[in-house]
Formats: structure tokens, sequence, C-alpha cells
């Protein structure tokens, strides 16, 4: 079953703009959110729904749903990352969003025909996922374009980190592609390294970068919570 959200860049882009997927220094500020939110993390994992991925045991039709409902939250994202290259004044970053937004775009462009949406119009969010949608839509609008990054990672790197965490699957797992698929975290480092590279150059407030990645993250908890109530 098809559920992972990783997104990914393009090698010839990331030598373009000199970045790179390594896993980001230790004193950066991608460790210092993670830390921060790293209670958060560990919440999300011990959700009935992720139980249910790590055992094999979750109803597929909670599966499906929550699928469902988070391509609400993926044609959001889209939007938002498109909002934020509008905004962005800094070449760089504007390239690195677009890339982003594009990427999105080319995710979602496989709803309908993994789960039959193709757009929002039909969809009905859980509350917790429309809630998460909407506090990053008001960060893309009114803090600086920079802060996109810092409120989309999160749901980057915490699927990852949850992959790696229930890896390795046993093979007979109904939800094995999923942990399979989510297990890859060089796209949410290569957003970290970014943010590293484009702090050395320009203002970026550390203290309200963790703030909103926590509050990303207590969304992120959420929104897998609603998933089996």
């Amino acid at each position: 079953m098809k559920g992972t959200r990783r997104i990914q860049l393009s090698e010839s882009f990331l030598a373009t703009h000199q970045l790179n997927s390594d896993k980001p220094a230790a004193d950066s500020l991608f460790w210092k959110m993670w830390e921060a939110g790293k209670d958060i993390a560990n919440k999300t994992l011990s959700t009935k729904f992720i139980e249910g991925i790590k055992n094999g045991t979750l109803d597929p039709g909670t599966y499906g749903a929550f699928n469902i409902s988070d391509a609400y939250y993926c044609f959001h994202g889209a939007e938002d990352y498109k909002t934020a290259v509008g905004r962005a004044s800094d070449l760089t970053l504007k390239a690195f969003l677009e890339k982003k937004q594009k990427s999105y775009e080319s995710f979602n462009a496989t709803f309908p025909k993994t789960w039959r949406v193709k757009d929002t119009s039909s969809i009905v969010p859980t509350d917790a996922c429309k809630q998460y949608a909407n506090y990053e839509s008001s960060i893309v609008t009114n803090e600086e374009p920079i802060y996109c990054l810092v409120v989309m990672l999160p749901c980057e790197y915490l699927w990852a980190w949850l992959g790696a965490t229930l890896s390795p699957a046993k093979p007979d797992n109904l939800y094995a592609s999923w942990i399979s698929g989510n297990n890859d975290p060089s796209g949410a480092y290569t957003m970290g390294n970014f943010i590293e590279i484009y702090r050395q150059y320009h203002s970026l407030d550390e203290d309200k970068a963790i703030e909103i990645y926590k509050t990303a993250m207590e969304h992120e908890l959420l929104n897998f919570q609603s998933a089996t109530d």
C-alpha cells in the first residue's frame, strides 16, 4: 500500500545549488529543532495508527481514510509552496521552494490513480488535518519565506524517522511498503542543510523557528491520533 510522502530533489538540482543530502552537522538548527520536538515524535510512535503499521494490524479502512485525508494536506502543501515562491526575493531560496512545489505537484498527481481523488473538493479531512494545513498556510502567508521550510520540515523528517524506527518490517506485514517507503531522510536532510546555509547570510530567528517547528510537530501527532479516534 502506497503511503509515503517523501519528496525528493534531483542530483542535478542539488549540484546546481551546491546542496547535499548528507546528515546535517550535529550543532545545526536541524537537530536543535528535532531535539525540541523529540518527545512529540516519541508520542507519535506510540499512537494506535503507528502501532498498527508496525504490527500489521491496522484496519485497512482506517489506513485508506487516513491517506485520503492526508491528500488534503498534500494538495494544500503544494499551494503553500507556490505562495512562498511568490513571496521569496532571494533567488536561491525561490528556486528551492519552486522545486519543492513541483515535487509536491508531482506526488499529488499520483492520487487520482492511488486513492481516486484529484483535488480537495471531494475530500472531507479530519479536523486535525485541516487545522494542520491551516497552520502551515498561516506561517507561509505571514512569516518570511524561509519559515515555509521550517514549518514543512517536521512532516519530511518525522515520517522518515518513523520509517527508520519501524524498520525492518516483517515481509508478511501488510504495511511493509509504508515502512520501507518512508525510511529515507535525504529530503529532510537537504532541507536542513539548505536552512543552515541560508542562515549564514540572512536573518533567521532561531527561537521562532523552534517554536514553529514544535507546533507543526504537535499537529503531526494530532493528525496521526485523529486517524483512529
